[in-house]
């Protein structure tokens, strides 16, 4: 979409971000509170074997690079070396197909290494991980315009069984995944279970979370926005390499770094993934054609941020449109059991209100009329939502929906607290349409919560229509003096926040069946060295058919 034009940003980059803005909350807050009121192969690369309800972005897109195709008999020019080295990775499954995901770069973090030429690379589908029982396979053909990416959209499968699926290219055998078909559509499953995870700065630490992650027994993996971070930024435990993305080999190069991670691949090697985007994998907090601060060539770079996206990620989705754009919002069901709503709260967004400084309204407010998802997404999303059988109707998107503004002393307008009218209508439509068990998944702000969510944004006066889960990072996290103990004890004296945790990195596991909805909130006790022990530190639980959190 293009935006009216907004006044230059007077704002430089050190400016409080979105993830600052809580540790500026707290301050405020004490001032007024003062004053009185297993898929085997899970290494990186090996050079031995080692219909559902629809599904798609709005635009029905399906991946177009990867078409099978039958080789000429030409040689392929010579590969410099291993060509695995980002491993596989799987998507967006339905109930009789998968996107299979691998890139062939030899040299990942230069460019990827590879020559100018197009690829052809063999996959096969089996039944066991030993490949005795190959239920699919052919050849896609990997291009230079794509980063020697392959997308293939493995068909014929069997709803809800588990498979194996590997890569080939020349003498070179990659790393086993496993992967699943989605339940048939007329099905009544009776469980399943989610990883949501979000916010993974490859600086800030290591992936010890994913390690614990991928020992579990899930069927798919949500993961939420910021999979890579674009800045050129050092430590404290590891360091970027280059400068700040701008250009698409700047991206291509930051998304080889953290699919090298060990522990993120074993996570991709294990489950299917439904990824999408928030800020960083762009630039912070822009929205639609508007950068964080003023850049006349950022169309251009969002063009590069959106394609490496695409070439990185197991999604079922076209390729990025003749304009840059690139559709990601989407759904799957699980049978009757659950409907997960994918959205896009960044392209297609207005600016935000006061020159997205964290504080009290600058005056903005009272005319305000910003819209989150724009016209087409939000009524493909409550057209879903009405229309959905689904016991569990699940809203994976980027940031807090809740209202936590601490009576107007600080608004992140970055958040849905930055767009109430935006918000409130989505509100007056769940409760006007007396959905049940709606549940909003939310990460971003590197702390982990549970909520409900009111008819009337913040006031616990009115009905319950939904819960909102916020996961942590995975690694990020924000600088302050402040004790974290002190803003959990602030931020739990909102009453429709039943759990706050603003100092552990982890994820949330999801176990759905139709009587109950079980978080657990997975915290990890280190991110500074490369193993970690983990625990459950809160369990929550949402009763089928009975509004709000059910408190221990």
């Amino acid at each position: 979409m293009t935006s009216p034009p907004r006044p230059p940003r007077t704002r430089a980059r050190t400016a409080p971000t979105r993830r600052e803005f809580l540790w500026q909350v707290v301050a405020a807050a004490s001032a007024s509170a003062c004053g009185g009121g297993s898929g085997g192969g899970e290494g990186t690369e090996g050079d031995s074997p080692g219909s559902g309800t629809s599904t798609g972005s709005s635009t029905g897109g399906e991946p177009t690079t990867t078409a099978p195709t039958t080789t000429t008999g030409e040689p392929a020019p010579e590969l410099p070396g291993p060509p695995f080295t980002l491993g596989v990775a799987s998507g967006d499954p339905l109930a009789d197909r998968v996107i299979l995901w691998t890139r062939l770069a030899p040299d990942p973090i230069g460019g990827g290494g590879m020559p100018e030429a197009a690829f052809a690379v063999a996959w096969e589908v089996a039944s066991d991980e030993a490949f005795t029982d190959v239920v699919a396979g052919g050849e896609a053909i990997a291009e230079p315009a794509f980063a020697h990416a392959v997308h293939v959209d493995a068909t014929g499968l069997a709803p809800d069984r588990w498979y194996f699926y590997r890569f080939r290219v020349g003498e070179h055998t990659s790393a086993v995944g496993r992967t699943r078909t989605l339940p048939a559509p007329d099905s009544a499953p009776e469980r399943l279970r989610l990883a949501s995870a979000s916010c993974q700065r490859f600086t800030t630490g290591y992936y010890t979370a994913y390690a614990h992650l991928a020992a579990e027994d899930l069927d798919l993996v949500l993961f939420l926005g910021d999979y890579i971070y674009e800045n050129g930024d050092k430590g404290p435990v590891r360091d970027h390499v280059g400068e700040e993305c701008r250009t698409l080999l700047d991206y291509r190069n930051r998304y080889a770094q953290y699919r090298g991670d060990p522990n993120l691949q074993a996570a991709h090697h294990r489950f299917p993934w439904a990824v999408i985007w928030d800020d960083h994998e762009v630039d912070n907090n822009y929205v639609a054609d508007i950068s964080s601060v003023d850049d006349p060539k950022f169309m251009a770079r969002r063009t590069a941020a959106y394609q490496a996206f695409y070439e990185h990620m197991p999604i079922r989705v076209a390729p990025p449109a003749a304009d840059g754009s690139l559709a990601i919002y989407r759904s799957f069901a699980w049978g009757d059991l659950a409907e997960v709503f994918l959205l896009d709260t960044r392209q297609y967004r207005t600016d935000q209100l006061c020159l997205d400084e964290p504080g009290e309204d600058c005056g903005e407010l009272a005319t305000e009329d910003g819209d989150m998802l724009g016209p087409e997404q939000e009524a493909w999303l409550t057209e879903g939502l009405a229309a959905s059988p689904a016991i569990w109707k699940l809203v994976a998107q980027q940031i807090v929906f809740s209202k936590v503004d601490f009576s107007g002393l600080l608004i992140n307008w970055d958040q849905w607290d930055g767009y109430p009218k935006a918000r409130q209508r989505m509100l007056d439509f769940l409760a006007g349409e007396q959905l049940a068990n709606v549940v909003i998944l939310a990460g971003d702000l590197h702390v982990g919560g549970m909520a409900d969510v009111n008819a009337v944004a913040g006031d616990t006066n009115t009905p319950v229509v939904a819960v909102e889960i916020v996961t942590t990072s995975i690694t990020s996290s924000s600088e302050t003096d402040i004790p974290p103990e002190t803003i959990e004890q602030l931020v739990g004296t909102i009453p429709q926040i039943k759990h706050f945790n603003a100092h552990s990195r982890g994820y949330v596991s999801l176990d759905l069946t139709r009587e109950a909805l079980s978080a657990r909130f997975m915290i990890v006790d280190t991110i500074e060295s490369e193993t970690a022990s983990v625990d459950a530190e809160a369990e929550l639980t949402v009763l089928a058919g009975v509004p709000g959190v059910q408190m221990p």
